[in-house]
């Protein structure tokens, strides 16, 4: 161990001096001896464990950096850098708010994420170089056992980094290419049966803001976002040519709905009034603004209209879909799957229910045609059994009779 001496030296050392700085007494090692040479300044003092070290390193000759080399972040080629330069693209910023905070939520996590248990060092911090695709399948296989839907989502997340990665030339090939997340297939959002509907109308009156927010759901087959900023100066009367020639004066909702609205601007959506809906609505004050309005007469938030949906339901003895309880019941969401498969029962074309929908593709439209087309080919297969079974009757009872001269 080193000692200090009176003239600022250590013991047996010229190549160590001390100076006060800020009224504190510091070390400082120089290879020249007093007055020449390299540098260090040293940490503590003497006898402690830190100057101790720094101390013997300079005596071998290892010198310690005073200051470590600061590298810009953008110029990193981390997967940190690939996150803060996806932050200033024109097509994060076209993403809406929701989407932006699935995606922000699904990064950090995956940046936080150590590498090696045992270890400090997470994936945020690893040169974006160095992650190949068998890292990034076994941190997803074993997010997927738990949370298919989530691996799914960090995975579309993480293709947003690597594609910087390579429109930067930090990488030449994209480690996400060939991987894949599944999710299960489910049922989706439940069709609300008719039993159902009406159990909720007898317990809601019309003019509540349950009653309305059915009917608006179930008759404009609105997203969420769309029914609690929906408002009166959208509903407007025009006229309008039918398909057959005739021309008909209809009201209707006219407005751009949120989906997509930062990317594409929304897709234009004109709703006719239906007479159901013109019912529900017929009490409400038009002069208010927005369409649906709580009990306080504020609008409602996209997120506490889902809430306050369940709270409906409940209310009413229907039971409510919700994951993280594991409960299985009914949603906002699947009143909107009551029309697109009534829409298809009427007989309506894929296109017609993709604008009528508001899908951003007629493909969409599959699940409400093979919905409605399963129960006819269901019953009409029954009706031709029965039709059958008449005929079969007739022909045994034709065959039985006998003509006496």
């Amino acid at each position: 161990m080193v000692k200090g001496t009176a003239n600022g030296q250590l013991e047996g050392s010229d190549t160590v001096t001390s100076f006060t700085k800020n009224g504190k007494l510091r070390w400082r090692w120089r290879s020249g001896g007093d007055g020449g040479g390299k540098q260090v300044n040293l940490p503590g003092n003497p006898g402690e464990p830190a100057f101790e070290k720094a101390y013997h390193q300079c005596a071998k000759g290892v010198t310690p950096d005073q200051k470590a080399r600061v590298t810009s972040i953008f110029n990193a080629k981390t997967v940190n850098a690939c996150y803060r330069r996806l932050l200033r693209t024109a097509e994060w910023d076209a993403y809406d708010l929701q989407t932006q905070d699935k995606n922000n939520r699904m990064l950090m996590a995956f940046m936080a994420t150590k590498v090696v248990d045992d270890m400090d060092v997470t994936w945020g911090d690893m040169p974006i170089a160095d992650i190949k695709t068998k890292h990034l399948r076994k941190l997803l296989d074993g997010i997927r056992l738990n949370t298919p839907t989530v691996a799914k989502h960090m995975l579309v997340a993480i293709r947003k980094l690597t594609k910087i990665a390579i429109e930067q030339e930090w990488i030449e090939y994209d480690p996400t290419f060939t991987l894949e997340a599944p999710v299960p297939k489910t049922l989706g959002h439940r069709k609300w049966p008719d039993g159902i509907i009406a159990q909720y109308r007898a317990h809601h009156a019309v003019g509540t803001p349950a009653r309305t927010c059915l009917k608006l759901a179930l008759w404009l087959r609105n997203r969420r976002s769309d029914i609690a900023r929906l408002t009166w100066d959208k509903l407007i009367t025009e006229a309008v040519e039918l398909g057959n020639g005739e021309t008909r004066e209809m009201q209707a909702f006219s407005f751009r709905q949120k989906k997509n609205s930062k990317r594409t601007g929304g897709k234009e959506m004109f709703l006719p009034m239906r007479k159901d809906l013109a019912i529900a609505l017929e009490p409400l004050d038009r002069d208010s603004g927005v369409v649906l309005l709580n009990r306080y007469g504020k609008p409602f938030s996209e997120k506490s209209l889902t809430g306050m949906m369940q709270h409906w339901c409940r209310q009413a003895g229907i039971p409510v879909a919700n994951k993280k309880e594991g409960t299985i019941g009914y949603t906002l969401h699947g009143l909107r799957k009551n029309f697109g498969i009534k829409l298809a029962e009427d007989g309506a074309t894929a296109l017609q229910i993709q604008n009528s929908m508001g899908h951003s593709s007629a493909r969409e439209a599959d699940p409400y045609l093979q919905e409605a087309n399963r129960k006819k080919l269901v019953a009409d297969a029954f009706v031709d059994g029965e039709r059958r079974d008449v005929e079969r009757q007739a022909a045994k009872r034709r065959a039985a009779f006998k003509v006496i001269d």
